[in-house]
Order: structure tokens, then C-alpha cells, then sequence
């Protein structure tokens, strides 16, 4: 790549800048705002190069996805097994890649599993089942007539789920253990989920959510190599889940700084990066939904998938504009797939893997924000691990 040069500028250091700065905005530079990311993350309103170590913008680079594109995985929810099954054909007949299929508290003799999945093979197109029923029934049920090859998962977070109901995990890490021995060649099936939706839900900074993902990434590799899973494939065969909001910029250097996260925790357990694939999922948030004014959900969701794919997911869900209203139809369906096809299509963001690199407000953001989760993580181990850190809090 050719360098051109021209002698009639100098270079600017972020004294000259901030003298431009001032000037153009006629002695008003000091009123700028801080950038503040929750209570635990604050940044200078601009970042010059000067500012950013090229050794650590170099690694947080290296961890991103190398990849380009991203999976469109609309949400479908389970009805009746031919609507169902309906549904997702016409999801993928139109825009969809993949989907996440929502079972609720549907049972799998319900199910029904072959009129469900008439017609799609799961060699093909992969298929996220997200179910509160036991792992190793759901798996022996789809890898019925199925091949030897599986594509999808199973999306469910015992863990969180405890978290969330009180119910014990039961003997749910052991459905994950067989399902990921059942399936110790298919490397495009994630055998369960680890998920940053309760953090996120209940108002946590970006900084709490990686901290809190970071540690339950760690206890659920603690306790499935403890039972003789290895860790490379503890840590590639698990589905990342994230939800996005609206705060366009801080979410993309949270996805940035999930991924460099990720890799620290692959390091500590002697994992090569070369072979660590780790597959983030991101959907657009609820937390700010309104039911009252369904089409500013849609303006909203626009923004956070925008943030999603240049923080670099592997799949992106978008969230229907009328779901917090329970009135979600064919149209509003369409509408959240149309919005992953778009941003693919239109937008060009499927030809860069990391459209936000060299962005020295974004690749600072990330460093910092990764930065201080790490530390807020080393905390939560320190006081038994993210388990312990929720009841804590949770205590009145």
C-alpha cells in the first residue's frame, strides 16, 4: 500500500488539535462532556493517537473476529409443532440464516420434534434451541434421522437460570457433559449457553456485564473440565450471549472488549489462540423497550444491531418492535430480519471483520473498559465467583 506524503503539514499533537477545537467552537472546548459509561468508566470527550500504547491496540486487534459477516437468527417462539415449523421456513426462506427457536416451557413429548422439524435438516442450517428441559432429551430428540453432523445448540444457561428462578441446576452440568460427548465432532453445535441477559436486564454497566461473563465463562469451564471435558473444547462449544443497548459506541467496545476478555481467559488455561473460536451471539436489548410507542422499539433496535455487528458478533437476534407490547406479527417478524439483511447488503459491514479498528476512541474505550472488568472479575473470584457476587447483592 502506497504512503503519501505531504510536507506542507506538520504533525499535530493533541495540544494543536485541542487549540482547533477551541476555536471552532468558539471557546466552548471545556464544555464538552466526558464519555461516562455507567458509574466505573470515564473517558476524555476525544483520543488522540498519542494516547493509546500501538502494542495494546495491537493486541486488542488481534482477538477480534477474523471473519466478516455475521448470522441473521430471528427469534421464534413455540406454538404448536406445524405452526412452528412453518414459522421458521418462512423465516429462512426470507432473510433468515439460522434460528433461535424459543420451546418456553413447551415439554418434548409436545414438541413433537418430527413434525417441528419437517424439512429442515440441522445439517444444514443451524438451529438454537432454547429450552429449559434437560439437554441430553432435547439432543437424543433432534439428532433423530439427523446424520452424524449437527448444526446449532442448545441455548440454555443453567446457571443463570438458577440465578434467575432459585431452582437448583440439578443435574443440568451433567446433560451438558454427555450432550458435548455425544457431540464431540460437531464443531458448529454449542452444547450450552453462557448468557449476560440477567445482568444486562437489571440494569448493569457494561463493565459489571463482562465482569459477570467473564466469571461465569470461568466457572463453567471449571466445572466441565473437572469432569474431563478438555478445555478447548469446554470453551469453543459454548454459546456467548449478549444483549446490546442503545449507547451506540460503549456497545461496540463491549463486544470488542468481551472478545479480548475471552482471550485472557483462554491464555490462563494454556488454550492456542489459533484454535480458540469462541461464538458470540448479540440481541438487540428489552431494557428500554417501550410498550406504549412500539416504533421507537424499532429505531432503538436499528442502533443496537448496528453496534452488535461492528462490535463483531458472530449471530445477530433482533427483537420484533412490538414484542414488550405481546402483539408481535408477521410484519414486525419481518421488519427485525430486514434489519439484520440491510445492515448486511447495504451497509457493506459484511467485507470488514472489525469495522471499528484504528477508531482511537474505540480502541481506547475497549482497552479500558476491559481493562477495568478484569479487575471488577478478579474481585468476584476473590469473593467466590459471580454465584456469590449476585446473592451478595442481591441481599437486602
Amino acid at each position: 500500500m502506497a504512503v503519501l506524503n505531504f510536507p506542507e503539514f506538520s504533525p499535530s499533537d493533541k495540544n494543536a488539535w485541542e487549540q482547533r477545537a477551541d476555536k471552532e467552537l468558539k471557546g466552548r472546548l471545556k464544555t464538552l462532556s466526558d464519555w461516562t459509561i455507567g458509574a466505573d468508566l470515564h473517558l476524555e470527550p476525544y483520543v488522540t493517537r498519542s494516547e493509546i500504547a500501538p502494542e495494546k491496540m495491537a493486541s486488542m486487534q488481534a482477538c477480534q473476529k477474523k471473519t466478516p459477516g455475521w448470522q441473521n437468527l430471528p427469534m421464534v417462539k413455540f406454538s404448536e409443532p406445524r405452526a412452528t415449523n412453518a414459522a421458521m421456513k418462512h423465516a429462512l426462506e426470507n432473510g433468515a440464516d439460522a434460528i433461535m427457536l424459543d420451546l418456553g416451557n413447551a415439554s418434548i413429548a409436545h414438541c413433537e420434534f418430527p413434525k417441528l422439524l419437517h424439512g429442515i435438516r440441522l445439517s444444514d442450517t443451524a438451529i438454537y434451541f432454547q429450552t429449559q428441559e434437560n439437554a441430553t432429551d432435547v439432543f437424543k430428540e433432534i439428532s433423530k434421522n439427523a446424520g452424524y453432523y449437527l448444526k446449532g445448540g442448545i441455548a440454555f444457561d443453567p446457571v443463570a437460570h438458577q440465578m434467575r428462578t432459585g431452582k437448583s441446576i440439578g443435574n443440568s452440568i451433567d446433560a451438558i457433559i454427555s450432550v458435548l460427548n455425544q457431540s464431540r465432532n460437531m464443531r458448529e453445535f454449542r452444547a450450552y449457553m453462557v448468557e449476560g441477559h440477567l445482568f444486562h436486564n437489571n440494569g448493569a454497566t457494561p463493565v459489571q456485564e463482562l465482569a459477570m461473563l467473564i466469571s461465569a465463562t470461568v466457572n463453567y469451564l471449571d466445572l466441565l473440565t473437572d469432569r474431563g471435558i478438555s478445555p478447548l473444547t469446554a470453551f469453543n462449544r459454548a454459546l456467548f450471549s449478549i444483549s446490546i443497548g442503545t449507547n451506540f459506541l460503549s456497545e461496540i467496545a463491549k463486544l470488542r472488549a468481551f472478545r479480548f476478555l475471552l482471550r485472557k481467559v483462554s491464555n490462563a488455561y494454556q488454550l492456542p489462540a489459533e484454535l480458540c473460536t469462541p461464538f458470540i451471539q448479540a440481541q438487540t436489548s428489552t431494557f428500554n423497550d417501550a410498550a406504549s410507542e412500539p416504533y421507537t422499539n424499532m429505531i432503538r433496535s436499528a442502533s443496537e444491531a448496528m453496534s452488535a455487528v461492528m462490535g463483531g458478533c458472530n449471530a445477530l437476534t433482533v427483537r420484533p418492535y412490538d414484542e414488550s407490547a405481546n402483539k408481535q406479527s408477521d410484519f414486525s417478524a419481518r421488519i427485525a430480519r430486514n434489519v439484520s439483511s440491510i445492515l448486511a447488503h447495504e451497509s457493506a459491514l459484511t467485507y470488514v471483520a472489525d469495522p471499528a479498528a484504528g477508531s482511537y476512541m474505540l480502541e481506547k474505550m475497549s482497552l479500558d473498559m476491559a481493562a477495568r472488568a478484569w479487575e471488577l472479575f478478579l474481585e468476584m473470584e476473590e469473593s467466590g465467583g459471580s454465584e456469590a457476587s449476585v446473592l451478595t447483592a442481591s441481599k437486602p
